[in-house]
């Protein structure tokens, strides 16, 4: 008999799937219908399996809900990761056991495991694309004192970190590989910021914006940025209201148009974390 666990997982790989295909492949558009239906196979999914903490898992959700809109308002997130977060604490609200360790795990809310596994797998990614993919043949900057002093403090502090968890925890060589990782991929992308968020962005006439855009506001000219906000509310994200607003002005903006893949990191979350549990746990062994 197929458990409930694996009934879960299977779902949640298929739609996290999905997801990934349409933000790779659809120009990082996810449709609105289907991100809505996936709203209601999560609802209809809680009910379903976790009709016994059905009010823990409505509760983590709504919670999920209105950080992720929060961000979405901010311009730091995609409407639709916003509403697969929520899906995915509806679905499967805390992980206990994993698909190949049979082992009980502290257990977390599977969404932090999958954001943990997400932006792992994104870290790694940024630098190996954005720097080396995207930007092989281009000469690289001289990084600026700011980003120097960044990375550096960024490559002390997880000196720091991992001083403490092998005081805390007597960390494995897994778990000093896992921090040396993250240590490495976090300063290359502070050190060379500019670059990076440049081969993301793309320039556009405001006409030619479209509803859920992200505005690069932190790679614009400040007489730009001041331009626009002489005429409108002018944020990070593009909404239909601020289109309609500036489509007439003949200034481009910068645009994420090619940012990070995130729904595909995301599936990529799902499936590792289903498979082992929380990752940091795992690597930390705990």
């Amino acid at each position: 008999m197929v458990s409930v666990f694996v009934m879960q997982a299977a779902v949640l790989i298929v739609v996290g799937l999905a997801y990934a295909l349409f933000d790779v492949l659809n120009k990082r558009n996810v449709p609105n219908w289907f991100a809505y239906m996936t709203l209601v196979v999560g609802i209809v999914g809680a009910f379903a399996f976790n009709y016994s903490q059905i009010s823990l898992d409505i509760a983590l959700a709504a919670a999920v809900g209105l950080i992720s809109y929060a961000f979405y308002r901010a311009g730091l997130l995609g409407g639709g990761d916003a509403i697969e977060f929520v899906f995915i604490s509806l679905l499967l609200p805390v992980q206990n056991v994993s698909l190949y360790f049979s082992a009980y795990q502290f257990p977390v809310p599977f969404i932090i495991s999958v954001l943990i596994a997400a932006v792992f797998a994104a870290l790694i990614y940024m630098p190996v694309y954005y720097l080396g993919i995207k930007g092989m043949g281009r000469k690289w900057p001289v990084p600026s004192t700011r980003n120097r002093r960044a990375a550096a403090l960024m490559l002390l502090s997880y000196v720091l970190f991992l001083a403490i968890l092998e005081i805390a925890f007597g960390l494995g060589i897994a778990g000093i590989i896992f921090i040396a990782i993250l240590a490495s991929a976090s300063s290359l992308i502070l050190l060379f910021e500019q670059q990076v968020y440049k081969g993301m962005v793309t320039l556009v006439y405001p006409k030619e914006l479209e509803d859920g855009d992200m505005i690069a506001i932190n790679l614009m000219d400040k007489k730009d940025v001041a331009y626009f906000g002489r005429r409108v509310k002018f944020g990070r994200l593009a909404t239909s209201k601020l289109i309609s607003q500036i489509k007439g002005i003949r200034r481009k903006v910068p645009v994420y148009r090619d940012s990070v893949p995130f729904a595909l990191f995301v599936s990529i979350g799902i499936v590792v974390s289903l498979a082992f549990g929380n990752i940091l746990l795992v690597a930390l062994g705990i």
